[in-house]
């Protein structure tokens, strides 16, 4: 008998892969068309766990219209789970999550309650049998759906971009609004409120912006408890550009050419004197300036200050008060008088001393109201020239105009042609 040795039996094991060889790869590729044979015709099966699977609420139709609903947070009662499905090896690897469906039955509820609700999966009989679903049942809070109306306000933040103008007046929005849900969550709403960015906007708002919902206390209720479709609300903001234009006086004037005799409009102002109108850009573009009331000023012969309305076109809108102040200046009107030679007399001057000027004379100018002008004579013009405390000498003095008195004088214009004499005192 041989004796076992370590030698012996690397030298065993080694024979066994270098000899009979042939045998060897017969053996294996008929071990190969037997697993081949059991996979073909046989199919054995084997259990796959699937993870991920989503998970939905089935007859929840028919629970709202028993006057039920699902209360609370959705997405925690309708966590995805796993479920263990037993499949043909042909399957195996290409079965997915995607290939079963998960769900909550609300058939047989018929009052408001918690429920432990067992979750059922299914998939197609010829992919597998459904073994086990982990986990296998939520929790679930069913409440009375009931609705309520709510008022609907319109908030607003930030500027239009300057140059524009938002017309709230002309706002349309929805007013009141059907809201339907659990009845606890339902009854603490008050209000809702849409909430719309101005910034830097420069046309007409038209849309639907969704709603907060707010309790008694101003703490937003998540919309997420409403049944139904997103409250939401259609907002329509008309937006137009501003443009600043003049007004327009004389067009409004009538009589202008009928004053009193001898006066005149002199000048005229508004206050303001530009004003603020809104509307298209077409439409802006074809105004200009405003009108105002028609007002008569004929036979006027003094300054008129008064208030009149402004003319505003149908395709534009003003944006300030459309009464303005308006001021016109009239005055008689101004002429000149001219007269030659006039002598220039010197006064103040010494009982000791004697004086002469030169030139003279002068001629004069006068300037001022018509009817003034036509009242004055030759005799009513003093022109000297003052030598009080001078001795003898030679002076160039500046010459003095008179008119009759101080107040004529005053409110005339006199331009002599001689400005200053040469006075020689001896």
């Amino acid at each position: 008998m041989r004796k076992f040795t370590k030698e012996w039996f690397l030298q065993s094991l080694k024979n066994i892969f270098t000899k009979n060889i042939g045998v060897k790869i017969v053996a294996l590729l008929f071990a190969v068309m037997l697993w081949g044979y059991v996979l073909a015709d046989l199919n054995p099966y084997r259990v796959k766990t699937l993870q991920d699977i989503s998970v939905s609420f089935d007859g929840e139709a028919e629970l709202m219209a028993k006057g039920l609903c699902v209360r609370g947070d959705r997405e925690e009662m309708l966590q995805s789970v796993s479920a263990s499905v037993r499949t043909q090896i042909k399957n195996y690897s290409s079965l997915s999550s995607n290939a079963v469906t998960a769900s909550i039955n609300l058939r047989n509820i018929s009052e408001a309650a918690v429920y432990d609700l067992p979750i059922t999966a299914s998939i197609s009989s010829a992919l597998g049998i459904i073994q086990q679903v982990m986990p296998s049942t939520a929790k679930v809070e069913i409440d009375s759906l009931v609705s309520k109306t709510v008022p609907v306000s319109c908030e607003f933040t930030g500027e239009v971009k300057d140059g524009y103008w938002a017309d709230m007046n002309s706002l349309s929005s929805t007013a009141r609004l059907d809201i339907s849900g659990p009845r606890t969550d339902v009854a603490r709403i008050s209000r809702a409120e849409c909430l719309i960015d101005l910034t830097d906007r420069t046309s007409t708002i038209f849309g639907t912006f969704d709603l907060v919902l707010y309790d008694a206390e101003n703490q937003v209720i998540d919309s997420s408890i409403v049944v139904g479709t997103v409250p939401s609300s259609t907002v329509r903001l008309p937006i137009y550009p501003i443009k600043e234009v003049p007004i327009d006086v004389e067009s409004s004037l009538l009589g202008a050419d009928k004053l009193a005799a001898n006066y005149e409009l002199t000048s005229y102002a508004t206050a303001p004197s530009y004003v603020r109108i809104v509307g298209s850009e077409s439409a802006l573009k074809e105004v200009e300036s405003l009108s105002l009331e028609p007002f008569s000023i004929s036979g006027a012969k003094e300054s008129i200050t008064y208030e009149a309305e402004l003319l505003v076109p149908d395709n534009v809108q003003l944006l300030d008060n459309p009464i303005v102040q308006v001021t016109l200046d009239i005055t008689e009107k101004v002429d000149s008088l001219s007269f030659d030679q006039l002598p220039i007399q010197i006064t103040g001057l010494g009982k000791e001393y004697s004086a002469k000027a030169e030139p003279e004379t002068t001629g004069l100018t006068l300037t001022g109201r018509v009817s003034l002008l036509s009242v004055l004579k030759r005799s009513d013009i003093k022109i000297d020239v003052d030598v009080t405390d001078l001795g003898p000498g030679r002076y160039e003095l500046p010459v003095t105009v008179y008119v009759r008195n101080d107040d004529i004088t005053m409110e005339l214009t006199t331009s002599p042609t001689v400005q200053s004499v040469t006075v020689v005192i001896e």
